[in-house]
């Protein structure tokens, strides 16, 4: 039986602060637009886009 190698590699150093991939008003700004796209798209998609506003703004901290 064959296995595939193992992954090696370099991890970040724990002791470096890490940036967060988003900052709080660029996720905001981000649920805006999805927002946005719900009243401009009524089909499926929108809809879709509106319950994952709901669900990030959520999950970002008010100021």
């Amino acid at each position: 039986m064959e296995t595939a190698e193992p992954v090696a590699g370099e991890y970040p150093n724990v002791d470096e602060p890490r940036l967060p991939l988003l900052t709080a008003a660029e996720a905001r700004e981000a649920i805006g637009y999805l927002k946005r796209l719900r009243t401009l798209d009524t089909t499926h998609t929108g809809y879709a886009a509106d319950q994952l506003a709901g669900d990030l703004a959520g999950r970002v901290p008010s100021e």
